[in-house]
């Protein structure tokens, strides 16, 4: 799995799960936090869906505003986060 890939996913999720389906304004920096797209529910609901789909658990600590803001930003946390292999 790439990051292009796993932005995609993480994008998909969004339109699915938390916009019903409409994503005409959704794009990897849009504000995600700032619109109320995520909440502390939905973000634990995406965190549970990326450790499902790909076996990453993203650490609570790095479960910062910074690195939730955007689309973007969040597959760079979970892209970091996935383990290395040798």
């Amino acid at each position: 799995m790439n990051r292009d890939e796993l932005l995609d996913e993480l994008t998909r999720y969004v339109v699915e799960e938390l916009l019903d389906g409409d994503a005409d304004e959704l794009d990897a920096s849009t504000p995600l936090l700032e619109l109320g797209v995520l909440n502390s529910l939905e973000t634990a609901r995406m965190m549970g869906f990326v450790q499902k789909k790909y076996g990453i658990s993203v650490p609570a600590e790095a479960l910062k505003v910074e690195n939730l803001q955007t689309l973007s930003a969040i597959a760079d946390l979970v892209y970091d986060a996935r383990p290395r292999q040798p």
